[in-house]
């Protein structure tokens, strides 16, 4: 792929001085994390005291991220190479990136990083790509504290070895909202009423089900729980990065592939939809040089690669996403947003535009969509004013067009041939 070259942030290099050692990447990917769901973006439990923290001493929290899949393969993808789903053209389970799409672990390893990670398999596996460029990779279903150790483990042998890059990924928060205790019972809503967990997940399992509006509560306090548990584990990583003086030289990504319904409009889980609880993931960078503080602008996964490589100076392929660096810099203007496009094609054809104060969702099979008026209605509950018809054709156009932009250059993704889908809800 054709190649850009990426400037040093100059206000880090001010900052720190001359750098004689490269700075080291942590990027961690809580999977099925809605954003609103955390303290440090206004939730009421405590569900998350060590990430808030983390956010409040050491990070800038963009308040408005969003995914650009709904669900973890292509998700992921995206996030790894700064490339649109209708661009990588990862849509469906038996897809693979093609193989000309570079990941991250494929240019910092080609710059001379130690690249490693530690997932939870399932679609993040060498199955379908993920393992690209990566000197060491294991996926396992070893709970999110053990890979915590790991990650430790390898941070703490490679310090004085040169520049190295890790992921760790997580799915501790997906179904089936089964935490150990005392997390699984940490959260109790009054109304709540107890049902099976073990095992199960939205589909096919409790959207098979006439849940109470009590059943969805005790699903959500289980979600809440499972939460608290991940974010006990990453406390320890976060005192490591500290009393070590990682940070110093590090840059930490927090972010997650997709969020989770419960019942807000009618479903459990992550299928079939484009809603705001699905679309809404945290996002937390760290560096040195840059301030914690809280930035309004909506952004995607796609910014992600682009701007890690923005901030450790090295060139990479081409991106759909943008650096957010300019944005990270203190001081700077937010700026307009640009729209943001997501898309979800299997078991629906769905594209959403997020444009100014609205968001278009367009069902491409039933050439029907629905609009909504996030500051009258920001829940997306259809209860804002009904918007013109015009307001509604400008933004199909403005989304079409976009799609079609996109799907000019898409690759041709490999086909894996698996016997079954991925351990887990068939939407990881």
């Amino acid at each position: 792929m054709r190649r850009i070259g990426l400037l040093l942030l100059l206000p880090l290099a001010a900052a720190c001085g001359t750098r004689e050692r490269p700075l080291n990447l942590l990027l961690i990917s809580i999977d099925t994390l809605r954003a609103d769901r955390l303290g440090c973006y206004g939730y009421e439990r405590e569900t998350s005291p060590e990430l808030d923290r983390f956010a409040r001493d050491h990070a800038v929290r963009f308040a408005r991220a969003v995914v650009e899949a709904p669900w973890t393969l292509p998700s992921h993808v995206t996030l790894l190479s700064g490339l649109h789903p209708l661009r990588h053209g990862v849509s469906l389970p038996e897809h693979a990136p093609a193989r000309e799409i570079e990941f991250l672990a494929q240019t910092l390893h080609a710059a001379g990083y130690y690249t490693f990670a530690f997932t939870g398999g399932g679609w993040i596996s060498p199955d379908f790509g993920f393992d690209r460029g990566c000197d060491s990779f294991q996926g396992s279903e070893l709970d999110c504290a053990d890979n915590v150790r790991k990650v430790i483990d390898t941070i703490r042998h490679r310090s004085s070895r040169g520049p190295w890059f890790g992921f760790l990924h997580t799915y501790e928060v997906h179904c089936p909202y089964d935490p150990p205790e005392p997390y699984f019972s940490m959260f109790a809503s009054e109304e709540a009423e107890p049902i099976e967990v073990a095992g199960r997940c939205g589909n096919p399992d409790f959207n098979a089900l006439p849940l109470s509006v009590g059943q969805v509560r005790y699903l959500s306090d289980r979600y809440d729980g499972s939460i608290r548990s991940v974010d006990l584990a990453l406390g320890s990583l976060f005192a490591f990065l500290e009393e070590n003086g990682a940070l110093e030289d590090t840059v930490v990504v927090i972010t997650s592939d997709h969020g989770e319904e419960f019942g807000e409009h009618g479903r459990i889980g992550h299928e079939r939809s484009l809603q705001r609880e699905v679309l809404g993931v945290p996002l937390l960078v760290a560096a040195p040089g840059i301030a914690a503080r809280t930035i309004p602008n909506r952004v995607g996964l796609a910014d992600v690669a682009p701007t890690v490589l923005d901030l450790l100076g090295i060139p990479g392929p081409s991106h759909d996403g943008r650096s957010l660096v300019p944005l990270l810099r203190a001081g700077a203007p937010p700026g307009p947003d640009e729209p943001r496009i997501s898309a979800l094609a299997w078991k629906e054809d769905l594209l959403s535009i997020l444009c100014d104060g609205d968001h278009l969702i367009l069902d491409r099979s039933r050439d029907s969509s629905l609009l909504f008026d996030l500051e009258a209605d920001p829940g997306e509950r259809g209860e804002g004013p009904t918007q013109a018809e015009t307001e509604v054709e400008r933004l199909r156009a403005a989304l079409e067009r976009r799609a079609e932009e996109l799907g000019r250059a898409a690759f041709v993704p490999e086909i894996v041939k698996m016997s079954s889908e991925p351990v887990g809800e068939s939407t990881r």
